[in-house]
């Protein structure tokens, strides 16, 4: 019972996360500073990430089973991709052909939960090493597990123990979204101003 009511609240967050709150965090970031800075948002999703670690380090929220745990795990993880959606729009975006901010902002946001899941949904292997991040994360994963060999730090990484996996793990996703959402809206900019000439 418990099991089927926290699929259904996780399924309807992400489609709160894809609809609703990518167009919310724009407006209201509008709001506070306009022009909006780009720090801005990466302090937000720096915020999140420092988050993420605190409530893994101190062990917050995550009792086996728990409801709370798993929405509040999974609603940082989607403040973190929307952030990453909406962080280059306020560079590219805004001067290129995107008319209609909320349509694209859910179709990013849609590939970053998809992201979430092709990421959270591995094999887990009780008190062995986590996974390399380079199957979860095609674009930055490889970055992150050569800066974990050249520094020699593999075991504190890779440790189950300790929360950096799973820390740098949502950084790792942060900037692969943040990576396509920058190539999407420069993308869109430059055939715009093609159309332009």
């Amino acid at each position: 019972m418990v099991e089927d009511l926290t699929i259904l609240l996780v399924a309807i967050l992400f489609a709160v996360f894809i609809l609703i709150v990518p167009w919310f965090l724009y407006t209201g970031l509008r709001r506070i500073m306009s022009p909006v800075s780009l720090r801005l948002p990466v302090f937000l999703a720096g915020a999140v990430l420092l988050a993420i670690g605190g409530i893994l380090q101190f062990h917050v929220f995550l009792s086996p089973n728990s409801m709370v745990g798993t929405l509040l795990w999974f609603f940082l993880f989607l403040l973190l991709t929307v952030l990453a959606v909406i962080t280059p729009y306020f560079h590219f975006g805004e001067k290129g052909a995107a008319g209609r901010p909320w349509l694209v902002f859910s179709l990013l946001s849609f590939i970053g939960c998809f992201l979430i899941f092709w990421t959270t949904l591995g094999e887990s292997r009780e008190g062995g090493p986590l996974p390399l991040f380079t199957p979860l994360l095609p674009l930055t994963g490889w970055i992150l597990d050569l800066s974990a060999s050249l520094l020699n730090i593999g075991d504190i990484v890779y440790s189950a123990d300790l929360p950096v996996h799973t820390t740098l793990l949502a950084a790792g996703l942060y900037l692969e979204v943040f990576i396509m959402a920058a190539l999407f809206y420069a993308l869109t900019k430059k055939i715009a101003a093609e159309k332009r000439r």
